[in-house]
């Protein structure tokens, strides 16, 4: 079928029809028939029903992915099914969740819709957009008094035969209870169903019929996404990151108490900001939107594909289930947290479950085979190597317990920032290094040599907003990170060439993207400086649009705060290794340094204790002179 093809054959086609037939084409080509079956079985079991109509109401989709009631996340959700479940035909929105919505809601939630449609991602973001965002709008949130008539929008936007099935659901809330929606303030940019039909029917690519509905494109430049519901959906999305197909849903709501809310609530507040909400109506614009999503938090609705995945398995059907034979009681408990801690360490820890969600929002990690994964999907480990609250802040310490550990680091800084009246003084940064880092005695840092094809490390901010410092592949010459027992340690920074004649060594220069940590660990500075030129990292295009605009102490390109705690930690896959895992091999080392240093302490003096101690202070390592002559050479 190509575009030669007449429209008016399509025009006497139901809009209705060609949905269905969309659902149908999602049936057969992006699911099993197991799939299918276990499908029909979940929504025939919970749906209301009214007359031959089944359908699901908000309550019932609420209850199904056991939606957290503190988070009150379930509207948004609900609000944005009622309108993927109408796709292609953003007319017919908000549509009744009837099981071919549902199935096309399931099909865009979890990326099935590949199978059959030849867009990817970007429109995916667009339709996601358009499932979030309200136009028009006067309010971000509307009191129970201010809810529009449901009936009348219903009998605005409906076509008369599909009236009859709108109202069996007496009571039904439009999109979502608890936010405004105000109709449309321009009538000439309503969608054109005949077109999206046309486009639907023709090779069913229905995700591209977007951009071949003009006005449509246009209409939602006037549109936004409340920032307080996007908030919501984030604090949720948060808190499933983790989330597996199999996973019961409701094991993550368990644990819901006032500080992991506090903590969802932080992180949530910070993703939000990477959006750049209109000062003036607190919304999310769509170009603002598209960009973060694309540069700063791609894999931000990652966690819907598993949620919605669970609408694949029923409970009742169980193949292994023999005649006569009870049912076995199969109980699947989530993975314990990739967060490796010593039980018997209860010391403090910014390195956190929400904060490391916020982070798989961002970041990807390189496993042993060499993909680039998801931080949950990976498989990996994070085991602890050093922390200034427990470790000290001696670069010593530091140096032993990070230079031996010998694959990739993540590491986290936070602190307060330094001369700001402003309410939030919390800044937090990261760093991912995939390898090692180097000797510092080679003086070279973790350099990209000329023909380097590997994985790259990247810096990222967390705190008081998301971003994301990916590194510059065209860098040859500036080292990812640095460490030094007379400096410090430097990533993205320029280290000076240091000269034989002068003793001070030099300390390394910021970069337009890099971090600075000084040898006593009390103080760091961030630079984030389009303008510098280029370096090891590449900016941020949300925050350096925010620099520009609307620069606050924590938004400045160049910050100076004060250390409140320094993290590193070893990145393992236990799960994947062949033999000892790094976390084991890290362990011995340690003890083998330890019982080495134990041995040249014990050396023999004969006896002569007092001999041994003279001995020990003409050569100025005990004593009032100790550190003040320089021992010698062993």
């Amino acid at each position: 079928m190509g575009q030669s093809q007449s429209a008016e054959p399509s025009r006497e086609v139901p809009v209705e029809q060609l949905s269905h037939e969309l659902a149908l084409r999602f049936a057969s080509k992006c699911y099993s028939h197991l799939e299918i079956a276990h499908y029909k079985d979940n929504f025939k079991t919970l749906a209301d029903h009214q007359e031959d109509l089944e359908y699901w109401k908000e309550d019932t989709l609420c209850r199904f992915l056991a939606l957290p009631e503190p988070l009150k996340a379930g509207p948004v959700i609900y609000q944005m099914c009622t309108y993927l479940g109408a796709f292609p035909f953003p007319a017919l929105a908000p549509c009744i969740l009837t099981r071919e919505a549902m199935l096309k809601i399931v099909t865009i939630m979890t990326g099935r819709y590949k199978k059959v449609l030849k867009r990817g991602d970007q429109d995916k973001a667009k339709l996601l957009f358009r499932s979030l965002a309200v136009f028009d709008r006067k309010a971000s949130v509307s009191s129970p008094k201010e809810k529009p008539d449901m009936d009348a929008l219903v009998r605005d936007q409906l076509p008369d035969d599909m009236m009859k099935e709108r109202e069996v659901q007496e009571g039904m809330q439009s999109h979502a209870s608890g936010f405004a929606i105000d109709e449309p303030a321009n009538d000439d940019e309503d969608e054109d169903d005949d077109d999206l039909a046309l486009a639907a029917l023709d090779a069913l690519d229905a995700i591209e019929v977007f951009k071949q509905d003009q006005r449509t494109d246009r209409k939602i430049h006037h549109a936004m996404i409340p920032a307080d519901n996007l908030k919501k959906l984030i604090m949720f999305l948060l808190l499933i990151a983790g989330l597996e197909p199999l996973t019961p849903l409701g094991s993550y709501g368990d644990k819901m108490d006032s500080e992991k809310l506090q903590a969802l609530n932080v992180s949530a507040d910070a993703t939000v900001a990477a959006f750049d909400p209109d000062a003036h109506n607190n919304g999310v614009r769509y170009a603002n939107f598209v960009k973060t999503v694309a540069t700063a938090i791609p894999e931000l609705f990652d966690p819907l594909s598993n949620l919605f995945e669970h609408f694949l398995f029923s409970k009742n059907i169980n193949l292994n289930k023999h005649r006569d034979t009870p049912e076995p009681i199969i109980t699947i408990e989530p993975k314990p947290s990739p967060i490796y801690r010593n039980p018997e360490d209860d010391s403090y820890s910014i390195f956190t479950d929400t904060l490391l969600s916020q982070m798989s929002m961002s970041l990807k990690l390189f496993n042993p085979s060499g993909s680039l994964l998801n931080i949950f999907a990976s498989g990996a480990r994070f085991n602890r190597l050093y922390s200034s609250s427990s470790d000290g802040t001696s670069l010593s310490s530091f140096s032993r317990q990070v230079m031996s550990w010998q694959s990739g680091t993540l590491l986290l800084i936070s602190g307060t920032l330094n001369d700001t009246p402003e309410p939030s003084k919390t800044i937090t940064l990261g760093a991912y290094m995939p390898e090692k880092w180097h000797d510092p005695s080679s003086g070279s840092g973790s350099r990209p040599p000329p023909s380097y094809e590997g994985p790259k490390p990247c810096l990222f901010q967390l705190q008081p907003r998301q971003a994301v410092f990916a590194a510059n592949p065209y860098n040859r010459t500036t080292p990812w990170s640095y460490f030094s027992n007379k400096t410090g340690i430097a990533l993205g920074c320029v280290i000076p060439q240091q000269s034989r004649t002068n003793a001070a060594p030099l300390a390394p220069v910021l970069g337009p993207v890099g971090l600075l940590i000084d040898r006593d660990m009390s103080t760091a500075t961030f630079q984030h400086d389009g303008q510098a030129g280029t370096g090891a990292f590449v900016t941020d295009p949300g925050l350096e649009t925010a620099q520009t605009h609307q620069p606050t102490t924590a938004q400045r390109k160049k910050v100076e705060f004060d250390i409140d705690s320094l993290e590193v930690w070893g990145i393992s896959f236990p799960e994947q290794g062949a033999g000892e895992d790094e976390l084991t091999k890290q362990k011995k080392r340690l003890a083998w340094e330890e019982a080495e240093a134990a041995r040249r302490r014990g050396v023999n003096f004969g006896g002569d204790k007092d001999g041994a101690r003279a001995l020990l202070e003409m050569a100025g390592l005990v004593g009032d002179k100790a550190g003040t002559r320089s021992g010698g050479s062993v």
